[in-house]
């Protein structure tokens, strides 16, 4: 953040687990006393996602989330949905999405019959963690964390005999997981609201996505916060040009973020789900896929069937009643009442 502070105009296509510490409240590094601007890959804490100054390509503000992810899990396993524990690394900042997994089972009348935490750097026997979670006697579990970690916390659950349902956040559509999880990835649902690399010749974007990276990259990484970052990007791309062209060629942060947050219709020309960036942290997507591992060890779609009657936007599933209030995290935003937006 010091670095950020004297050296760059705004922060773009970034995140970080730690996001909160943007705000250390010392003016050569605090973002909002050195007037930072953000259009940010994807936010975590409680802090940066309820805070102001930045605009989000696909939204997830700190106190609201959509349920969609519960309700698609719910249509394709109503007898294992009906109790789910929430697994999350200990780390404050991760509180927001384990309240937001909460929040949106209990949405869906999912019982929430545990929430367990795991030390952030990881343990070298998950066995009593995956214990606690089988002796809550959910039949489903919602794992929050690194791909590593989410791989390793599955292939205890299935060494311990449990047969639930492994769910988990879209950061885990990387082949990581499955690398540590090895063979109990099988089954794994993971929410998603990208196109998966696996259909990139079906969707256009995707495809050329996959190019540009294989083209400038050496070696590219193909997951999935890639390509919320891309989207981040072509979002500051296209809020720069309309600023400039409204602006008579001039570039300011308030204007950028202004441009930003009046795109009502985000796909990141196909990339993911339709998104409305907004003011004030955005609305979140109430569309949403499901990702799968199959018996190949290989990730593919679960839901919905594209050309299916739950395919209602373009691969993805819509639910327009599923935005749900998360209270725990109400209120904990850090704003700046002098930051655009």
């Amino acid at each position: 953040m010091t670095r950020a502070c004297s050296s760059v105009f705004m922060m773009v296509g970034g995140g970080f687990a730690q996001d909160n510490l943007e705000f250390s409240g010392k003016p050569q590094s605090d973002f909002h006393q050195c007037g930072l601007a953000d259009i940010p890959a994807f936010t975590v804490s409680q802090e940066k996602a309820g805070s102001n100054g930045f605009v989000q390509a696909v939204p997830r503000p700190a106190d609201e989330i959509s349920s969609a992810r519960m309700r698609i899990y719910k249509s394709l396993e109503p007898e294992n949905a009906q109790s789910m524990a929430v697994v999350s690394g200990d780390l404050p900042s991760m509180a927001t999405l384990k309240n937001q997994a909460v929040a949106a089972a209990e949405a869906e009348d999912i019982e929430v019959v545990g929430e367990f935490d795991y030390p952030i750097s990881g343990l070298i026997d998950w066995t009593p963690l995956a214990q606690q979670v089988i002796e809550s006697g959910a039949l489903s579990a919602y794992l929050i964390g690194e791909p590593r970690f989410v791989g390793s916390i599955a292939n205890s659950l299935r060494e311990q005999g449990w047969e639930g349902d492994v769910l988990a956040e879209s950061n885990v559509y990387d082949r990581t997981f499955i690398d540590s999880a090895g063979a109990n990835a099988e089954g794994a649902i993971i929410r998603s609201a990208f196109h998966p690399f696996e259909e990139a010749s079906e969707w256009p974007a995707t495809g050329q996505y996959l190019d540009i990276l294989n083209e400038h990259v050496s070696d590219p990484k193909i997951a999935v916060l890639g390509m919320q970052s891309f989207s981040a990007w072509l979002l500051f791309a296209t809020a720069a040009n309309n600023c400039a062209a409204s602006n008579n060629g001039t570039l300011t942060r308030a204007c950028v973020l202004e441009a930003a947050a009046a795109v009502d219709d985000w796909t990141a020309g196909g990339l993911n789900t339709p998104a409305d960036p907004g003011p004030e942290g955005g609305t979140p997507s109430e569309c949403e896929m499901a990702i799968t591992v199959n018996a190949d060890g290989e990730f593919e779609r679960l839901s919905p069937e594209v050309g299916s009657d739950e395919d209602t936007a373009d691969g993805f599933t819509c639910f327009e009643d599923s935005l749900a209030p998360v209270p725990d995290n109400a209120g904990k935003g850090v704003t700046d009442p002098d930051q655009p937006l």
